[in-house]
């Protein structure tokens, strides 16, 4: 294992080579917020892109943070590793390739190898794991299209708040980072993919360092102003330290997002999402056109962007970015949009979730009472 201090250096540097659009500010010039939620990256985690790319609105870098630390990255009711390969799933089907790849080395950080190397195959993963296997089956279906029938969910109630607010902050990290993360900075040298599942493996030795303590749940939580729990987030209600996290989190990206995108777009956005239910999007855009409504100019862009995000983010154009990144390129205020953006999709995904796994308990409630 490489020295701390060349360790911490390595991962700073590579985290930041594919990053496009925004630049992070760096960790010399950190002051205020933003030094104080790098100290805790560097100290609970590591530091990486899809972070540090929020950094010159460090409210919004602590919001993601908060949420992220006290679901996924605190290993209260769920283990680390099974959300660790739970979201990596997640970042297949949502890709982000520079995502996906930290997340499998961060499987082999766990000791999983060949739940790692199965994720990187894009294969059923067929570990001895028997709950592993039914948990990243049960991800894979319900983050996709809705047939009405998703297997039963292989977590308790009591590990639910936790598990639903992991994948609400993978998918927003997996949104805002398929637009400012160009690639993942692990390459498959000559194109083989056994050659990059030994890199992966490789920097998932290096990221052991990040289990060696357990977590102080609820360090995060200080970051950010306490607020109140939405009401489409009562599924959170029954874990109060996450319930807490997502409400500071929540809060920060609406004050955030109100300073530039106006309350009409924002008020379309969420309409046009409210009735998404993960379906694929046809292959011609006229439906971007028509869910940005009668907007002009900048709204438009804004509305078209956020929408595309959310529902084919595979779709984001260059062109789509130039039209919001403007030619002044504020980089503050297009992390502000982008932030705001990708939340809100994972917002309403979340709900989505959350929805499909009563869905499943009241039929089989049902079932039983038959």
């Amino acid at each position: 294992m490489l020295p701390a201090r060349i360790r911490y250096w390595l991962f700073d540097t590579l985290s930041v080579q594919t990053m496009r659009y925004v630049s992070a500010v760096p960790t010399r010039q950190a002051q205020g917020l933003t030094r104080k939620v790098y100290e805790m990256i560097r100290e609970d985690f590591f530091k990486n892109g899809s972070l540090t790319s929020r950094s010159k609105v460090p409210e919004l870098m602590a919001a993601i943070w908060t949420g992220g630390r006290e679901a996924m990255l605190v290993a209260d009711k769920v283990d680390r590793t099974t959300k660790d390969a739970v979201t990596a799933v997640l970042s297949q089907i949502n890709d982000c390739p520079y995502c996906e790849d930290m997340l499998i080395s961060l499987v082999h950080a766990g000791g999983d190898h060949e739940a790692a190397n199965d994720i990187l195959a894009k294969k059923g993963v067929d570990t001895s794991n028997e709950t592993l296997r039914r948990r990243l089956e049960w991800v894979r279906a319900v983050s996709g299209q809705y047939d009405g029938e998703t297997p039963d969910t292989p977590f308790t109630a009591e590990q639910l708040p936790e598990v639903i607010g992991t994948l609400m902050a993978m998918s927003d990290i997996n949104r805002f980072s398929h637009v400012v993360m160009e690639d993942s900075p692990v390459i498959a040298p000559f194109g083989l993919q056994s050659a990059k599942a030994w890199a992966l493996r490789m920097f998932g030795s290096e990221l052991e360092v990040t289990r060696r303590l357990p977590l102080v749940p609820g360090r995060a939580l200080g970051l950010l102003p306490p607020a109140d729990l939405p009401g489409d987030m009562q599924w959170a209600k029954s874990n109060p330290r996450v319930a807490d996290a997502v409400s500071r989190w929540t809060a920060a990206v609406e004050r955030e997002g109100a300073k530039v995108i106006a309350p009409r777009v924002r008020a379309l956005v969420t309409d046009s999402l409210r009735n998404w239910q993960l379906e694929n999007m046809p292959l011609d855009g006229r439906w971007i056109d028509q869910a940005a409504g009668e907007l002009n100019g900048e709204d438009r862009a804004i509305a078209r962007l956020a929408i595309v995000l959310a529902k084919a983010s595979y779709r984001v154009t260059d062109k789509m970015v130039a039209d919001v990144l403007g030619e002044n390129r504020d980089e503050e205020r297009f992390i502000r949009i982008l932030a705001w953006c990708s939340f809100t999709a994972a917002r309403r995904f979340a709900g989505i979730v959350s929805q499909r796994i009563r869905d499943n308990a009241s039929r089989t409630l049902t079932a039983i009472a038959a």
